[in-house]
């Protein structure tokens, strides 16, 4: 199914996809065209036999019964009845079923397979399967008192149970296609994709940021770094070149990896890769990392603010030195980033845009925190701070 763009930025069925709330109308019509067609075949195979009156009237009272409460058991809202309702339309439904048995004393009754199809409905577990078994018994019990042949009682048994597990089938379509019942599913749907549709555009937003803003901001002072070689020291300039290729076809396979989710990263890999990257604009830096091996969502999260640490201080500062640290306490792992190239000394950047926010959401996903400040000395300090384990934590998106 195809789908547009809501102007509120939810999905909205494309132009030849039906409205959910027509859906599930189609379904319920459906469902009850399938079982009244079931018991119209009942009614038929009663006549077939020249019954008499009385037999004709209470074949007509049973399956009108069966169906109504038939229709009552498989609406959404009857899995949350109480148990007296649930045991008393049960009930009724039961009586629904013999009314044949006691006036012409056939051994056995087409909706039986119904009674079966509520149990299953109304119940869950191993105790609605219990109950419905216990129709199957019933017309099995019956046919052998009534010394029907062997081939006959199999036959109606079988069909006691397949009816049942199809009259379950069908019903349970139909509240795949109402959860809730009724418009307000449909709303809870609709809030439901919507939701969807934010969070999936959020997370390709925050990768394309963090991805993609680095390998960006490295290839552009790459660029610039070999435009100033290439004529003083040529084979520098070939080098970095060189280099500039490298971190494209990255930037590309880190594209590619968007589409299904964010890609595992390794902090002690992009503490590498930051010194060399601001080593060759020209930057002081002195990188201090004492952690061992990481478990993968925190050394991601560590990676993925050290990458955007980086981003932000080559494109929005002018920095001449830079720290970088991180420490392994055995509980918390703490990165920490110092630079002087803060453009307002006297005030800690806002938090706006997917830079700072696109940390915090990260790092709140491992149990982290996020703090900002200015020292005496007018340096800017990003730190971050994670659990070393957080057991059940995923990472977010």
């Amino acid at each position: 199914m195809l789908f547009a763009a809501d102007p509120d930025g939810g999905p909205s069925p494309g132009p030849g996809s039906p409205p959910a709330g027509a859906t599930a109308c189609q379904v319920r019509a459906i469902t009850s065209t399938v079982l009244a067609c079931w018991l119209l075949i009942f009614l038929v195979t009663v006549c077939a036999g020249q019954p008499t009156g009385p037999e004709v009237a209470a074949a007509a009272l049973s399956a009108l019964g069966v169906f109504g409460t038939q229709q009552l058991h498989s609406s959404p809202r009857a899995a949350r009845w109480g148990l007296c309702r649930k045991v008393l339309s049960l009930t009724a439904q039961c009586l629904c079923v013999l009314i044949p048995l006691f006036v012409s004393g056939h051994a056995w009754n087409p909706d039986s397979g119904f009674l079966a199809g509520s149990c299953l409905l109304l119940f869950s577990g191993p105790v609605a399967w219990a109950l419905s078994a216990l129709p199957a018994a019933l017309v099995l019990l019956t046919a052998v008192h009534a010394r029907t042949p062997w081939p006959t009682t199999a036959v109606h048994t079988l069909t006691t149970v397949l009816t049942g597990i199809a009259v379950y089938a069908l019903a349970r379509l139909a509240r795949l296609a109402a959860p809730e019942g009724g418009a307000h599913g449909d709303a809870a749907q609709r809030e439901a994709a919507r939701k969807a549709v934010t969070e999936e555009r959020l997370r390709i937003a925050s990768d394309l940021h963090d991805l993609l803003g680095y390998s960006l901001s490295a290839i552009a002072l790459k660029c610039e770094l070999a435009g100033r070689l290439v004529t003083r020291h040529p084979d520098r300039a070939l080098t970095e070149i060189g280099s500039v290729l490298d971190i494209t076809r990255q930037a590309i396979t880190d594209v590619r990896t968007i589409a299904q989710g964010y890609r595992d990263l390794s902090l002690a890999e992009e503490t590498a890769a930051a010194q060399a990257l601001l080593t060759a604009a020209d930057i002081k830096t002195t990188v201090c990392n004492e952690c061992g091996p990481l478990p993968q969502a925190q050394d991601t999260v560590l990676a993925s603010a050290l990458r955007e640490g980086v981003t932000n201080m080559l494109r929005h500062g002018d920095v001449r030195a830079c720290e970088i640290s991180a420490v392994d306490n055995g509980r918390t792992v703490r990165l920490e980033l110092v630079n002087d190239g803060l453009r307002l000394p006297t005030v800690v950047p806002a938090r706006r845009g997917t830079g700072l926010e696109s940390i915090e959401r990260r790092v709140s996903s491992v149990g982290g925190t996020v703090t900002t400040r200015i020292a005496e000395d007018g340096r800017f300090h990003l730190v971050v701070s994670v659990l070393r384990n957080t057991a059940g934590q995923r990472r977010s998106a």
